[in-house]
């Protein structure tokens, strides 16, 4: 027989029908060298004490973590390794990733504090991952190919912008880290996989200006509307909640950043930022979102907002190491601050700008005040500028404003 053209199992029917190889020969022979590397990776001792050999393997379900195993001879020891071993790696070798997903999200949730990013992994499983079939097959045989395919199609399906994308495959990447963590597989086949962003991600327009800051104009308008609300006769459930809007439109502070701010905060000319209220489990942590405390500085304006806070609060008999904007010991509501918002863009006649776009008017008046883009960045807590830049630099100028700037700049 010419055995240069044959396939490798016409080869080994060959050589077993003329005696050459013995099959079993090669399964035992095949076994031995699995043992081998087996028991060079058991991470526990074997041992022989009164006559019997004995080791551990790890059981999930035991308190300790582990289970003795112990046999008669060292042989019976070795094939019940043998055994547990691959029967560990044919129960990995079956892992998908819809039966790895509630395990890896209960280990995410561990590592967050914010359980609106874990909401909004959840909704995006149910969304993307839920009735797809990417998610029944094999762990192991999820490859760069089949990877590429499936992103390449969920872009085109789902018309994604970049952003969109990065937030969907989130799940998809660090699955399959916790994958590798676990020992399913070697290395994450999804980090080869690349994307032509500029070609496939649908490409984002920029919002108009007039629906993400306060004009000149209107921030006039407001801030007379807030002082009203504070100086008024009113019966204001937050009383302080006007003073802390225009506090907002001084120092660009995030609205549970805002709510959680104390008089011990003010260090000199600014104040630290390092706390924030969470709305949606109704406590203070004590960090930002980014993580990082930061310091902002008080402008003229925000010192004058926080001593009439500070006087207002002495007239009732609050303590002075309290909330700033609060009349009692818990934090200022962000609902409070919201509806005032909501109410003032009512009065003045304009469509509903939340509290987001007073950050977004402070940073643009920094920019527009020439203020060096890495000093603005380190107040308003960015990691980057160009997030500074691209999603929070608008225009504040109305349209005859405009066109006055432009006659006048190429007059």
């Amino acid at each position: 027989m010419d055995l240069s053209n044959a396939s490798s199992e016409q080869m080994l029917h060959y050589l077993q029908e003329n005696g050459i190889i013995n099959l079993d020969d090669v399964e035992n022979a095949m076994r031995k060298s699995e043992l081998e590397r087996i028991l060079n990776q058991h991470p526990y001792k074997i041992t022989f004490s009164a006559g019997r050999w004995q080791t551990f393997v790890k059981d999930e379900t035991q308190k300790s973590g582990r289970k003795k195993l112990v046999k008669s001879t060292k042989e019976k020891l070795n094939n019940a390794l043998y055994e547990y071993y691959k029967e560990q790696e044919n129960r990995l070798s079956n892992i998908t990733l819809r039966t790895l997903y509630p395990d890896w999200i209960e280990y995410k949730a561990l590592h967050t504090t914010a359980s609106n990013y874990i909401r909004r992994i959840n909704n995006d499983w149910d969304k993307y991952y839920k009735d797809s079939d990417i998610i029944d097959k094999q762990i192991k045989r999820l490859d760069k190919l089949t990877l590429d395919m499936w992103a390449h199609k969920l872009i085109q399906q789902h018309h994604m912008s970049k952003t969109q994308y990065y937030n969907c495959t989130i799940i998809m990447r660090q699955a399959l880290e916790y994958a590798v963590d676990l020992g399913i597989i070697a290395e994450n086949p999804f980090s080869l996989v690349q994307i032509d962003g500029r070609r496939l991600f649908r490409q984002v327009k920029k919002k108009p200006d007039q629906t993400q800051v306060y004009f000149e104009n209107e921030l006039k308008l407001l801030s007379d509307m807030a002082w009203d609300d504070f100086h008024s006769n009113g019966k204001l459930r937050y009383r302080l909640a006007p003073l802390a809007i225009l506090f907002q439109f001084q120092t660009g502070v995030r609205l549970g950043e805002l709510c959680a701010l104390r008089f011990s905060d003010i260090k000199g000319d600014y104040i630290n930022i390092e706390r924030m209220y969470r709305y949606e489990t109704k406590e203070v942590v004590n960090h930002t979102k980014g993580f990082e405390d930061r310091k902002v500085l008080l402008t003229k304006k925000a010192r004058e907002i926080l001593d009439t806070a500070q006087d207002y609060q002495a007239q009732q008999g609050f303590s002075a190491s309290g909330y700033i904007f609060s009349c009692g010991e818990t934090p200022l509501s962000e609902a409070a601050v919201s509806n005032l918002y909501k109410k003032y863009c009512k009065q003045i006649g304009i469509v509903h700008k939340s509290s987001h776009k007073s950050r977004k008017t402070y940073i643009s008046s920094l920019i527009d005040g020439q203020i060096n883009i890495n000093t603005i960045r380190e107040m308003v807590g960015h990691a980057d500028e160009r997030t500074t830049y691209n999603s929070y630099c608008f225009d504040r100028h109305t349209e005859l404003e405009k066109q006055m700037q432009i006659e006048q700049a190429l007059a």
